[in-house]
């Protein structure tokens, strides 16, 4: 009989379809497959903070209604409404139960490309 899992995939947390992608981890240098949202276009609510000599960006996702920050090596200016590109989003959970979110690069798009 199988356990029932309150764990939730990041494909159901941020209404995103998702592929897995080998990565090779910052930490051990290791190898490791994980889930990622290839390309996500959400919103700047025009705050960046810098944390661990890399940015982490407040975003909205104005079609799904969701708001969190994700983490990127790479900074680009922003400001409110600024329509932002990242790249090979992942994330999980934390003891907090807001999550955590990386990607490998963040772009800023032109404005008539839509979020």
């Amino acid at each position: 009989m199988a356990k029932t899992n309150w764990n939730r995939t990041l494909e159901e947390v941020l209404k995103q379809k998702t592929q897995p992608k080998l990565m090779v981890s910052e930490k051990s240098g290791k190898e490791y497959t994980t889930d990622v949202i290839p390309t996500l276009k959400v919103v700047s609510i025009g705050s960046i903070e810098e944390a661990d000599g890399k940015y982490k960006y407040s975003v909205v996702d104005t079609i799904n209604d969701l708001e969190y920050t994700i983490k990127v090596p790479n900074k680009v200016e922003v400001k409110f409404g600024t329509v932002l590109n990242f790249s090979n989003v992942r994330g999980g959970a934390t003891a907090n139960g807001i999550g955590w979110y990386a990607a490998d690069s963040v772009a800023v798009l032109q404005r008539n490309a839509q979020a």
